[in-house]
Parts: C-alpha cells; structure tokens; sequence
C-alpha cells in the first residue's frame, strides 16, 4: 500500500459526517426551486390584486410548509445514513468530494467541517502523520511522484478496477518511484489549491526520508491545472523543491478551458434575463469557484482578480510559460477510435477537447498524445497513458 503523509499543520479529524452532506446538498437544491416558485406565484397574485390576497396568504402558508418538509426530509435521510445505514468510508469520501467540487468554496462559517483539508493520503483515504514517515516508507525512493486528482474525486480514482492495475499500482511496482497521492477541495480556486499543493511540496520535501533526486507531477483534469498552479507559485516564492522537478504530466486538462463550463455559463446568463428564472440562474452561479476556473484554464490569481466570474464568455487568461528544464507532458482523450475523426476533434472525451487537453497555439509541451476510444475520466488509468507516464518517468538510463 502507498503511504500517507499530512503535514504538521493538518489536523487530523473524524470522517465528514454523511448526514451534514446530505442535508447541505438538499438546501443548495431546494432553494433554487423554491426562489423559482414564489417568483412565478408572485407574478400571478400581482395581476390578481388585492382580490387575491386570501389565496395568497394560504398559498404561502402551505408552500412554505412544503419545502420546509423537503429540509427535514433532507436532514432525516442524512440522518438514516448516519446511523441506520452502514455508510462506507468509500462511499462518504465521494459524496463529500462531488459536494466540494460543486460548492465547496461556498461552505463559510455554515458549514466548515464538510470542507476537505489539502493533505497526502493513501489508496485507502488514510492520514498519516509525517514522524511516521520512514513506517510507512521502509524503502523509500529518492524520486517522488505526487499524483493530483480531478474535480469531485479523491485520490482512490489512481486506483486500478482489480482486473487491470491502475497508475498508483503500476507506480508502486517500480521500486525506483514512490507514489504520493492527495485530496483536496475541489471547489477551491484553482490558484488557491495551487499555492497550497506548492507549500505542502516544498513541507514533503523536507521531511522525506532520503535525499530527494527528482519530483514528478501527474495530474487529471483539474489536476493537471493546480500542477501547473502549484510550479508558478514555486518559482515566485522560490520554493527548494521546484529545483528537483524533473516532469509535469497532465492528463485531460482543460488548459483552454472547458466546454461544459462554456455552455453552464451562457445559460446561467441566459436564465438570469427573467425574474422568473432568477432562482435558476443564482443556482447556476452558486457552483464553486474551482468549476468556474475551468473555463478558461485560470491557474494563477491574476487570471481572475479583478474579473466578474459570471461574465458572459470573457477570457482572460494569458499564455503561461512553462518552467524551463522540465519536461511537460499532455495526454488527451477522443471518444472516436481515429484521434483526427471530426467527431473525435468536436466531442474530445466528453468534456475535454483535445484541442485544449493539448493545450495546441497556447503551451508548447515536450510530448502530446492524444489517446482514441477514451473518456475522460477513462485517462487515468488507461493502459495506454500508463506506458506513456510510466516511459516520461523512468529514471534515465545510467
């Protein structure tokens, strides 16, 4: 099993309890339909006037006894998971990441405990604390390689099906490579979590028990973004561990932004034009930061202070250089077995397209790939990306 690591500063606490997820869940969504609700009934008692006002009364009498039910309901079901079900730990850890990735920087002083804390975890979601280092690592590597997950993931998504091993497995089979995978709040800025990834980076390196030779950073999806993050922070701050960064691998990175996240935009812009669709666009706009990065691929806090994030398709993110002497691999997906078919290059992987996974009249990596047959979530652990990842990070030939 790969080890864990958690840096001094990261408390170590009880599972997020399921129930405070659920119950936060069912607010975010039962709020927008009833914001919608009153206004559409709204509209209706005004043209009625006053001859409508006993009907309204009892109108809103018995909504809002109905969505305060919906609240309850939501509370008791998470409730029920809690205790009457047996949640698994598996199973919490996703919910609490898809509620981070969706409005995970959103949580305030309402709810903090459901945020999840940067910090280096095994494939079992485990902490451990950094004076246990050298137990957990009895042979450890000089050359690291942390893995970086994606939007509402966790580091369980590095993890093989138990027919084909996945990348973390075929990492720890190399007795020349250690593996570190972290979790971390997706909702986050993607600037934010980069300056976080490059503090805990430079806090691993100086703990590590060996002498540390290199360091590799794999990343998927917005993982390959808060990399990319992680090494302008380092080379502004002047952080000691970007000088043993040897490569920077990003699989299905939106580095020209995601056209989802386009297309969520337009239409929140578009719901907002009506007050009866008001609800619905406020929604929209209430998802996280993190999703609202992807974009445009903003990595650094200069491609968004200053700038309306729910501004109607509006880039402005520049072309950031890449750190010189290190080698930057990107991998991208098509759904359509021939990389060049026309719908391959239209659709990419479902939500990437190769164009941006490529990062093509922007980046200039030193090796691009584009994979066929593949989503992007499929990236990860694809056969086929693992013998590419596995061929940049071989230690050179002596």
């Amino acid at each position: 099993m790969w080890a864990t690591v958690l840096p001094e500063r990261t408390t170590i606490g009880i599972p997020v309890s399921v129930g405070n997820t659920v119950a936060f869940t069912t607010e975010r969504i039962v709020a927008p339909i009833e914001g919608m609700h009153r206004a559409i009934a709204d509209r209706w008692f005004g043209i009625a006037g006053p001859i409508g006002e006993p009907v309204r009364v009892a109108h809103d009498s018995i909504s809002s006894a109905v969505y305060r039910s919906l609240r309850l309901g939501g509370t008791a079901l998470g409730m029920g998971l809690d205790y009457g079900l047996n949640v698994s730990e598996e199973r919490a850890d996703m919910v609490q990441a898809w509620v981070n990735g969706l409005w995970g920087d959103g949580f305030g002083e309402r709810e903090p405990r459901l945020a999840i804390k940067m910090g280096i975890r095994d494939s079992a979601g485990q902490p451990v604390r950094i004076d246990a280092l050298e137990d957990v690592y009895p042979r450890p590597s000089g050359r690291i390689v942390v893995l970086v997950h994606g939007l509402t993931d966790t580091e369980r998504c590095w993890v093989g099906n138990g027919v084909q091993p996945g990348l973390a497995e075929t990492l720890e089979a190399d007795p020349e490579l250690s593996p570190v995978a972290i979790r971390y709040n997706t909702g986050l800025r993607i600037s934010d979590n980069g300056a976080e990834l490059a503090a805990l980076l430079e806090h691993l390196m100086a703990q590590w028990p060996v002498p540390v030779e290199s360091i590799a950073l794999v990343g998927h999806s917005m993982g390959g973004l808060v990399c990319r993050s992680a090494c302008a922070v380092a080379q502004e701050a002047g952080f000691r561990w970007i000088e043993r960064l040897d490569d920077v691998v990003a699989l299905g990175s939106p580095h020209r932004g995601a056209p989802l996240e386009k297309l969520v935009n337009v239409v929140g812009w578009g719901l907002g034009i009506s007050p009866e669709t008001q609800p619905l666009a406020d929604f929209l706009k209430g998802r996280s930061s993190g999703i609202k990065d992807l974009r445009f691929g903003a990595i650094v806090e200069d491609d968004w202070a200053g700038v309306d994030s729910d501004a109607l398709l509006r880039d402005t993110i520049g072309n950031h250089t890449l750190p010189a002497g290190v080698g930057h691999h990107f991998v991208a997906g098509v759904v359509t077995a021939d990389p060049q078919h026309p719908i391959g290059v239209v659709m990419g992987d479902l939500l990437v397209r190769a164009a941006s996974g490529t990062g093509s009249q922007r980046l200039e990596p030193d090796n691009v790939e584009v994979v066929g047959s593949t989503r992007h979530s499929d990236l990860r652990n694809n056969p086929v990306v693992i013998d590419h990842v596995m061929g940049w990070l071989a230690p050179p030939a002596t």
